[in-house]
């Protein structure tokens, strides 16, 4: 269910302490430090439900307030039920390289209280803000809390464990440096079934290892970009696209490698990235293809460099419909024959083919030639 946006009058939220020394436990990559806060504010594909963002890019820290509940708002997000024994089922790929780590509070923290109906509708909310996977908008009223209180040094809710489990984000601009020390940790694979337990969800052993997945993304990462920037004609969107859609590929990555062609798949899953993405920002202007987007792989789209206006070019092609420009820069700018554009699109050969017809036609009106032939200026 989607969060309502946050009210225009003030916000004044309960507060809540956490004493110093009080156990707090957090899962996260054994690359990253226990105790640093993460400096990245979240992207519309990415994110938590309070990180910071780009307009309050605050850094932030998610803990709990038990092991039980950081294990289970880590893994159990938007995760269904399985049809087999009414059990949620974790991607083991979930659990590699991640630990369980406690740490103490070095100092009495402040915190807005989200616990309750009660505290939930003092600072102007209803339980959705805790309940919804709508995180852009649960992104949108941390700020918004943020800046009617001050004094606040994070937020504390309740986990997806369970009654008497909670969770907390820091904010990392209202924290002292060293608020949190590291006391001890565990790797998550030796850890995660037994916390998962109370909530019937369970890291199977993985069937194989996710074998040549590192040479598929290497081999296919700009393939993929590529095609979803003929799409959106948004290189940074088409690159976060693609990440997210092989992130997903890499958790299922048994499925995937199995798929007749892996590639369709992982363009297919960005592409449904992108129309989600693109319904979010479809009130901003498209941006025209042009010479500024370094490594830009329609860059080079000067298909008669000495006859051809190429500003009026790209122009006239990002003002194409998605789908007329997504088949014509993969036909025309990076080779695809009509068959392959089909399968990587999930789409009939016929269906390219009038994409194209319908683009080339568009062109034609708007240059006044066939850009094929170069024109006359």
């Amino acid at each position: 269910m989607p969060i309502s946006p946050p009210p225009a009058r003030p916000l004044t939220a309960r507060r809540a302490e956490l004493p110093a020394d009080t156990w707090l436990y957090r899962v996260h990559r054994k690359r990253f430090s226990s105790t640093a806060f993460n400096p990245r504010p979240a992207d519309i594909f990415t994110g938590g439900r309070f990180d910071g963002t780009p307009e309050d890019p605050y850094p932030f820290l998610y803990a709990a307030r038990t092991p039980e509940a950081a294990v289970a708002d880590t893994l159990l997000r938007a995760l269904p039920f399985s049809d087999v024994g009414a059990m949620r089922l974790v991607p083991s790929a979930a659990v590699v390289d991640r630990q369980l780590t406690q740490v103490r509070t070095a100092e009495p923290l402040l915190l807005i209280d989200l616990t309750t109906a009660e505290s939930l509708a003092a600072a102007g909310a209803s339980s959705e803000l805790v309940l919804s996977d709508d995180f852009v908008r649960a992104r949108a009223w941390s700020s918004v809390l943020r800046q009617h209180n001050p004094w606040a040094q994070g937020l504390l809710w309740p986990s997806r464990y369970g009654r008497g489990h909670h969770q907390v984000v820091l904010f990392g601009d209202r924290c002292a440096p060293h608020t949190l020390i590291e006391h001890t940790n565990w790797p998550l694979e030796e850890r995660a079934n037994a916390l998962l337990a109370g909530v019937r969800a369970v890291v199977p052993p993985p069937h194989r290892p996710a074998k040549n997945f590192d040479a598929f993304f290497k081999a296919h990462f700009l393939q993929i970009c590529r095609i979803l920037n003929a799409r959106q004609n948004d290189w940074e969107l088409a690159q976060e696209a693609a990440s997210r859609a092989f992130e997903i590929a890499y958790r299922k990555w048994p499925e995937v490698s199995e798929h007749p062609h892996p590639v369709a798949w992982v363009a297919f899953t960005g592409r449904r990235i992108l129309n989600r993405a693109y319904q979010k920002l479809a009130s901003r202007p498209e941006r025209p293809l042009n010479d500024a987007d370094t490594g830009m792989p329609c860059a080079d789209l000067d298909v008669a460099s000495t006859t051809v206006d190429k500003i009026a070019l790209d122009t006239a092609i990002g003002n194409l419909t998605r789908d007329k420009r997504e088949c014509l820069v993969m036909h025309y700018v990076h080779g695809y024959a009509v068959n392959e554009i089909a399968e990587l699109l999930n789409i009939p050969p016929g269906t390219v083919k009038s994409r194209l017809s319908a683009a080339r036609k568009d062109l034609r009106d708007s240059l006044g030639y066939d850009f094929r032939e170069g024109g006359t200026r």
